[in-house]
């Protein structure tokens, strides 16, 4: 008897691990988060976070230019980010304003981390997802 009572609370400890690790497995894989942005600021914060990829898998900068260059990132993420969250509905024209002095900013602060071939290959980069992206909307 004890041995049959030992099988099924295994059996059912197996199930119930079955079930949390499937519900975690698809909330993970789930586009609506409870915390992730949304719409205009997520398309931000992600191209800010694929130029990052860009500068440490593509341009395979040193170890010490990554610890230099994190900061200006981490800045330029935040600002982004709380730029589109605290923007008022159907303030667009401020909000372009707002993105492109942050922008202007993040360059002139990576200008001084980075050298100008490293720049300019970013930019590059940048370019083809640009003209990527705006392809993709175009379908």
């Amino acid at each position: 008897m004890k041995s049959r009572c030992f099988v099924l609370a295994a059996i059912l400890a197996m199930i119930a691990m079955t079930i949390i690790l499937i519900n975690q497995v698809t909330q993970a894989q789930s586009p609506d988060r409870g915390d992730q942005r949304v719409g205009l600021g997520a398309s931000l914060v992600s191209f800010a976070d694929k130029s990052w990829v860009d500068l440490t898998f593509t341009l395979k900068v040193d170890d010490d230019t990554l610890i230099k260059a994190r900061p200006v990132y981490q800045k330029y993420r935040d600002n982004l980010g709380n730029t589109v969250k605290d923007r008022e509905p159907g303030a667009s024209a401020n909000l372009y304003r707002l993105m492109k002095e942050i922008r202007d900013e993040f360059m002139a602060e990576l200008q001084v981390v980075l050298t100008e071939a490293q720049i300019a290959k970013l930019k590059t980069l940048e370019k083809k997802r640009v003209r990527m992206m705006l392809q993709d909307d175009g379908k």
